[in-house]
This record gives C-alpha cells, structure tokens and sequence, in this order.
C-alpha cells in the first residue's frame, strides 16, 4: 500500500507546474506578438576640432562610436578628406583634395573605395577605360591646347609652367620629388617632408619617364614615332589573265604601272594602263621624301 502511495505522489509532483511557469504562459498567451526589428537611431552631436596623436586633426559630426556623419579629415601630409563617415571610417559620398589640387570623388563603403572618379587641378577628369591625353599620336599638355605648340628648343617640358627646377639627384613626378636612394616622394618645398612611398612598379615607371638633374640627353625615342611607310619603287606585277593569249597581248603588258607627273616631279603615284586599273589609289607617296 505504501509503495502504490508513493508512486501516485511522484507522478502528480512531475506534472505540477509552478506558479512562476504558469503565470509566464498566461502572460505569453495574452502579449503573442511577432518580433518586430525597428531602427535605432544613435544621436550624432557637432564637436570641435578633434587632434589625433598621428597629427592629423577631424571637425564634424561624432556619435557614441566616433566620427559618423559629415566632416572634414586632414592627413598629416595636408590630404584633406571631406564627405560622409560612419563608426569612424570613410562611408559614402566624399572627396580627397590633394595639395597639388587633384581631386578624387568617388564612393567609399565601411573605409573601402569602391567608385571613383579623379581631376587634375586644371579641370581635366581621368578616364579609366580609353585615356588619350598626352598619348600618341597627341602628346600635348594641357596648356598646349589652350596656347598652342611653342617652336623646337621652347616647347614645354611640363604642364606646369613655369617649369621647376629639380635638386640633383631627385625625379619630378608632379605631386613631388622622388629619391631613388630612399624610394620615396618628398615635398616640393622640403625635401625632409614625405608625401607617400609609391610602388615598385611606379618606382620603375618614374625613373623611365620623369624628368631628373642632372637632365642628361634622350636621344631619338623610336617608341614615339609614328610609322610611315617608305616610297615603293615599283610595285609587284600580278600574272596576267589566264584566257589572254598572246596573239592578243599589247606591246605593253596591262598591269605594268606608270609613273605620274604631279607638279614638276616625278611622283610615285601609280596608275594601271590598262582601263580596268585605271584607277588612283587614295595613298600618294613623295619621290623626294
């Protein structure tokens, strides 16, 4: 008897709920609502001036989390950032300003650039895909396209005119000068202020291209040349048609080429004798180029 008490009293412990669960469940009945996501907008406020150790400074907007919203961002090397930051990295739409005045818009997202768009300080704008200034066979700057070519021996080395001179030993790349022994760029006006350390492919590309001191001369440069070709003496003799016998073939074959008299000179501009040829190729080399 007392082993069947017991057994019943266990088995009513084990589905007793307690008071505690029970009014849970009520309360979860009556409030059975989906969870809903809503934004939390964390208030942003306009502070001073903020100095960093680096030496580079930040005025704008910040939040509990750090720079977010407008401002403006100045490097140590006068790069001035200026556009939209969240949780203290670059985020959205902005512009980095250069000292040289090359701008750089484009669209940033959590610090990473992901479109852009450069401008050189004369308003040029750079294009990725099909760039053609200053390429062949149009090698001319932006200031010959407003003033025009100067004659040899004053044509413009630069963009910038007038143009600098550069200390020896150093390689003028534009926005400074390059050591090759440091392989560094350094400010135009101190050359103890780094601007940037550029690649090694850019390095290769500098001391190939840019001017230097002492300036040392090129010589021909046959990579920029544009090709023409030489003046045909003759021009080959196709055979002649194969129904032609030669009971009926002139004193002078048709595809034999005469040369034309063009003001004076004998010119090898050729024309066919014969009047299926007699037509002017649209090419005119001169004799005496």
């Amino acid at each position: 008897m007392s082993i069947i008490k017991s057994r019943d009293s266990a088995e009513a412990g084990a589905k007793r709920v307690s008071q505690w669960e029970d009014l849970m469940r009520k309360f979860s009945e009556a409030h059975n609502v989906e969870c809903k996501t809503i934004s939390l907008d964390i208030p942003r406020v306009q502070r001073s001036m903020k100095k960093f150790p680096t030496g580079s400074q930040y005025e704008g907007t910040w939040d509990m989390l750090g720079m977010s919203g407008y401002g403006v961002y100045k490097f140590l090397n006068d790069v001035v950032y200026e556009g939209e930051f969240d949780d203290g990295m670059f985020h959205g739409e902005g512009q980095l300003v250069y000292p040289s005045g090359t701008i750089l818009r484009g669209t940033w997202n959590k610090g990473h650039l992901t479109e852009r768009k450069l401008i050189f300080a004369d308003g040029l704008e750079y294009n990725e895909i099909d760039w053609k200034y200053c390429r062949m066979p149009d090698r001319r700057y932006t200031i010959e396209y407003d003033d025009g070519l100067k004659p040899a021996g004053k044509s413009y080395l630069t963009a910038d005119q007038p143009s600098r001179p550069v200390p020896p030993g150093y390689y003028d790349t534009g926005d400074g000068f390059y050591d090759p022994k440091t392989k560094v760029v350094y400010k135009v006006e101190d050359l103890n202020a780094i601007i940037r350390s550029p690649s090694v492919r850019e390095q290769k590309w500098i001391i190939e291209n840019c001017r230097t001191s002492p300036d040392l001369p090129l010589g021909p440069r046959k990579d920029l040349y544009e090709e023409w070709l030489e003046p045909q003496v003759s021009l080959p003799k196709p055979p002649p048609p194969a129904s032609t016998s030669r009971a009926t073939q002139s004193t002078q074959p048709a595809n034999e080429l005469e040369p034309e008299i063009v003001d004076g000179r004998e010119s090898i501009f050729w024309r066919k004798s014969s009047s299926r040829w007699n037509q002017r190729p649209l090419i005119k080399f001169d004799a005496q180029l």
